[in-house]
């Protein structure tokens, strides 16, 4: 009796004070005040606008799939391209490859992109300060070489996000300092029916759990059909699983689908206008996960980058690594993560540029292509025994040669953004070519695109990005985008 009544004195006591600080506080027990809100939630209008006044840049690119050192080499293209990187308040890009010290690794040794362990320093030299991890080559050298990348990363000052020994780092928003204030990062990944799932980090969940990898996006596919094609592939479904009870321990019973859609073994169907369009569903979870991050990654920053490396198209019918359109989740992530405070969203994947918008005067990215493209390097070739090679194929050139890499694949683009006093001034866009028919020792290397090349890529890009409502004006051999000047009133 005498232990009971000392523990109901022992938690009497305890709810006192905890009663006591919340009368310190302002709150009520609960942590709702007088009026039922919370006292300590913070005005987010406070947190939402970019909060560097002064002149500020932002030079952002696609995939870096670098194996090399490069920023010391004299050569004019390559310096007055990765000048306009140096030359901004900040380089941000998304880093494909993995890096290591040969001497010193002892990790699988898998892959076709991995670099020197000075690449990442050469990176910083250049003027990158925040990179994105999550993407689908992350554990071709296993977790060890997952680790050893950042290591090299972390030893050369160079911010990255997207991956962790959890999921609660890999989600987590990443700051990198600067003179005009403090720039924030989230990286993601998106995957399609769990299919690189085990690139996916975990959480911890108590002392176990914690799985070491990137931060990912769930998203589930629909293929758009006719009507009348939809109605055959129900009746397939239906004349298959007649069949069930023929079986011991069969499959239940399909349960009732919607009139529009059908799931047929895996595989979503839905009835549209647009035979072979692809739509997506994205994880609940991850998304207001992720969205969440970006908020409280604003909330702490001046300045914030949310991006994703995305390999989906939006149709069956264009060819993979050229699909140019992003499909309809991306458009709802990268304007879902601007209304929670992210100042600019840049996508990147499909190797291949896609439109930029405009959105609440905020740039989005969609795909700006592969900056450096420096995966030739691994080559499949037979020697004799002398150690003369006598056949050498490179893996890009066989793709080539099955069609599946063409010279569009080597073009891709600098954007440079300027804002001053809070807001978005002018985008201008530095056409890069990454020299598609040059020796393999040069070859995937960024250079500023000559005139001919530089056109071809303008003009794409103002085709692509017309249904955003967004202009590009051609001056020279740059692109330029004023917010103020558009074709539609759309998203401003």
């Amino acid at each position: 009796m005498k232990t009971k009544t000392s523990r109901i004195a022992i938690l009497a006591a305890l709810a006192a004070i905890y009663a006591g600080s919340m009368r310190l506080t302002g709150q009520a027990p609960g942590g709702l005040g007088a009026q039922g809100a919370r006292s300590d939630a913070r005005d987010w209008s406070q947190d939402a606008p970019m909060k560097i006044t002064e002149p500020f840049t932002l030079a952002s690119v696609g995939d870096v799939i670098i194996v090399r050192p490069a920023s010391q080499l004299h050569d004019a293209g390559l310096q007055r391209a990765i000048g306009v990187i140096g030359d901004a308040d900040v380089g941000f890009g998304n880093f494909e490859s993995l890096i290591r010290d040969e001497r010193t690794f002892y990790g699988p040794l898998g892959g076709s992109m991995i670099g020197t362990k000075e690449v990442a320093a050469d990176l910083k030299a250049m003027g990158f300060k925040l990179m994105n991890r999550a993407g689908n080559h992350l554990m071709d050298s296993g977790q060890e070489g997952l680790f050893e990348t950042v290591r090299l990363m972390d030893q050369a000052g160079l911010v990255y996000a997207g991956v962790g020994r959890n999921l609660d780092e890999a989600r987590a928003p990443r700051f990198v300092e600067t003179p005009k204030g403090r720039i924030g990062l989230v990286g993601m990944y998106s995957e399609t029916g769990g299919t690189q799932s085990r690139l996916a980090a975990t959480y911890r969940v108590g002392v176990t759990g914690g799985r070491p990898g990137l931060n990912v996006v769930n998203v589930t596919r629909a293929i758009t059909v006719s009507a009348d094609h939809l109605a055959l592939l129900k009746n397939v479904k239906t004349a298959v699983y007649v069949h069930r009870n023929e079986y011991s321990n069969a499959v239940r019973s399909p349960a009732q689908e919607p009139a529009g859609a059908v799931e047929l073994f895996g595989t979503t169907y839905k009835a549209g206008a647009r035979p072979g369009e692809l739509t997506y569903t994205m994880n609940a979870r991850d998304l207001q996960e992720n969205l969440r991050s970006v908020k409280s990654g604003k909330q702490y920053s001046d300045f914030m980058i949310a991006t994703i490396h995305a390999h989906q198209g939006d149709s069956v019918l264009q060819a993979f690594l050229f699909e140019d359109h992003p499909p309809d989740f991306l458009v709802e992530l990268a304007h879902a993560t601007i209304d929670n405070g992210a100042d600019a969203f840049v996508g990147h994947g499909p190797h291949i540029l896609r439109g930029i918008e405009i959105y609440k005067g905020k740039p989005i990215f969609y795909d700006l292509g592969e900056f450096f493209r420096e995966w030739d390097w691994s080559c499949d070739c037979n020697f004799t025994p002398s150690g003369d090679v006598t056949q050498a194929e490179s893996v890009v050139r066989g793709l080539e040669a099955r069609g599946v890499v063409e010279p569009i694949n080597y073009e891709s683009a600098i954007a440079l953004s300027r804002f001053d006093k809070g807001r978005l001034q002018e985008i201008t866009i530095y056409p890069i070519w990454a020299r598609h028919d040059g020796p393999l020792s040069r070859r995937g290397l960024p250079m500023t695109a000559p005139p001919e090349i530089a056109q071809r890529i303008l003009q794409r890009l103002q085709k692509l990005s017309e249904p955003y409502g967004t202009r590009i004006a051609i001056e020279g051999n740059v692109g330029v985008i004023r917010p103020g000047v558009r074709t539609t009133s759309s998203q401003q």
